[in-house]
């Protein structure tokens, strides 16, 4: 299967302005002694909590595959798959995995993963593992995962699934995070999850999204990229979400999905974010891809969810969405476009307070149904600077802990919101510049002797800077006390892009300037 997006897209003969940016603190993983073969030359057991949080090392698909044998998280696995992944494991209850105590509460990625092993631009069975149809963590009823899952702010690249069959009624990475069940700081990018007909279920409901398909848990600071697209057999109903597939007592927050989400069959419900919401919250969260249902009777599209469901009480807050909406349907009673939500089935307790859609770019003058209060238009969202106007109480408390965490950064005009709670790499970008710090803190306080990275993003696809065709103007990189005085440069790293923060850098913000004057 090829990823999407394609590298050599075409970005246009004028001077861009490009929505960019990942910006990646790149600095070496401390494997410890992680390494078996010198573990068991020593006669030792391999630490797989290098950091003795509770929280197992993951730094292979592998050992990312291997979880589904260890829902609850405390390394106690025995499966074949599992001691294959984790060799030389510490199996003893007292000190287990190198865990304080024995006590493992979850898992933690420590490095970036691909699917796509072998970089050819196709996730097959030339790649070493292939997973070219993932079967998601966490069993759909038997074994939801109820622990903890950490990202560290590293990414997981090129997720695919492209197949179902009548046992999987939950599809994503996860298909069923369990109650109490944490995932944080996760980013998946390029996902691919395109299911057709043939080999679902003939009936029942499904759901499905990218990072999760069925959340009962808490999904923080975590984003998702790609697409999420399903054929559906006729008599199902199927909910499908650019992050979660239905919310069902989870919280969502700080979190978003510039995920593509389409959905074809009977009876459909999408949303940018999630497809459906029936217990829980959103807050912080946005959406900014295009949705689309095509049902025979329902087609149910909303910019961030695409629906509230019967008897639900739940809440949505300080968020916005912004990608373009599309239902079709057989009758025009079962055509429901929201540019928030398309339509609250709820009878119970259900408020939208401080969220919006952005009526120019969703399509949708009207939310269906009453279901969310306002939409404004483009200038609306990327006029202010800060937590004023319509962004008065967006400070929000995002992590559960006491007090406001400072989960926006507003950026200047022609930018939408954009979070800076862990990740976000979806803001749009005025003229070339980029407000920059550490991925994975709350601040933009950059990280001495880490290298700072950007990369322009055209459409879905990363480029790296002077690759793909493009001239660049050296890199000007700035330094700002406030975030909105930058000054002279500090530095110009010619045709590079890496600019390490020194000392002086401590406390500030950071931006980087380039101009892009040609393109093939």
């Amino acid at each position: 299967m090829t990823r999407g997006g394609g590298k050599r897209a075409a970005i246009g003969a004028a001077l861009l302005i490009i929505a960019l940016a990942a910006v990646a603190a790149l600095a070496s993983v401390d494997t410890g002694n992680n390494s078996p073969s010198l573990a068991a030359a020593q006669g030792t057991t391999t630490d797989y909590d290098d950091d003795n949080d509770g929280l197992i090392d993951v730094t292979t698909l592998a050992q990312l595959n291997a979880i589904r044998h260890d829902s609850n998280g405390n390394g106690d696995a025995t499966h074949a798959d599992y001691a294959s992944a984790f060799p030389n494991r510490d199996t003893n209850a007292a000190t287990r995995m190198g865990c304080p105590s024995g006590t493992c509460t979850g898992y933690e990625l420590r490095a970036d993963l691909d699917f796509d092993t072998d970089d050819d631009g196709d996730v097959d069975s030339s790649d070493s593992p292939s997973f070219t149809n993932w079967s998601p963590l966490g069993a759909p009823y038997t074994a939801p995962y109820t622990a903890e899952f950490k990202g560290n702010n590293y990414t997981i690249s090129n997720l695919t699934m492209t197949g179902g069959n009548n046992s999987l009624f939950r599809f994503g990475l996860f298909g069923t995070l369990g109650t109490g069940g944490l995932i944080t700081g996760v980013g998946l990018v390029d996902a691919n999850i395109n299911v057709p007909a043939t080999g679902q279920q003939q009936s029942g409901t499904s759901r499905a999204g990218a990072l999760v398909g069925y959340n009962q848990g808490t999904v923080r600071s975590s984003y998702s990229t790609g697409s999420v697209s399903f054929a559906v057999p006729s008599n199902s109903i199927f909910e499908l979400g650019g992050l979660v597939g239905a919310n069902v007592g989870g919280t969502i927050a700080a979190s978003w999905s510039s995920a593509s989400v389409s959905l074809n069959g009977t009876r459909l419900y999408s949303g940018g974010l999630a497809g459906t919401f029936y217990t829980g919250t959103v807050i912080a969260s946005y959406a900014s891809g295009p949705v689309s249902s095509n049902g025979s009777t329902t087609a149910q599209a909303g910019g961030l969810l695409g629906g509230i469901g019967n008897s639900a009480s739940a809440s949505v807050s300080s968020s916005y969405a912004r990608g373009a909406v599309t239902s079709i349907a057989g009758s025009a009673a079962g055509r429901i476009a929201g540019g928030l939500i398309a339509e609250n089935h709820s009878t119970d307790a259900f408020s939208v307070s401080d969220s919006y859609w952005d009526v120019g770019t969703t399509g949708v003058a009207d939310d269906a149904g009453n279901a969310a209060p306002e939409g404004v238009s483009t200038s609306d969202l990327q006029s202010l600077s800060s937590y004023t106007g319509i962004f008065a109480n967006w400070n929000a408390n995002v992590n559960g802990q006491t007090g406001a965490d400072d989960p926006w950064e507003f950026g200047q005009a022609m930018q939408y919101p954009r979070l800076k709670f862990g990740f976000d790499a979806d803001g749009q970008v005025a003229q070339g510049s980029l407000a920059m710090g550490t991925p994975g803190t709350n601040n933009d306080n950059p990280v001495v002797g880490q290298t700072a990275r950007v990369c322009l993003l055209a459409g879905p696809t990363q480029w790296a800077a002077g690759t793909g065709g493009a001239t660049y103007q050296p890199w000007q990189w700035y330094r700002s006390t406030d975030g909105a005085s930058w000054g002279s440069p500090i530095t110009k790293t010619g045709p590079t892009y890496d600019y390490t923060p020194v000392a002086g850098d401590v406390g500030n913000y950071l931006r980087a300037c380039v101009d892009v004057v040609s393109s093939a």
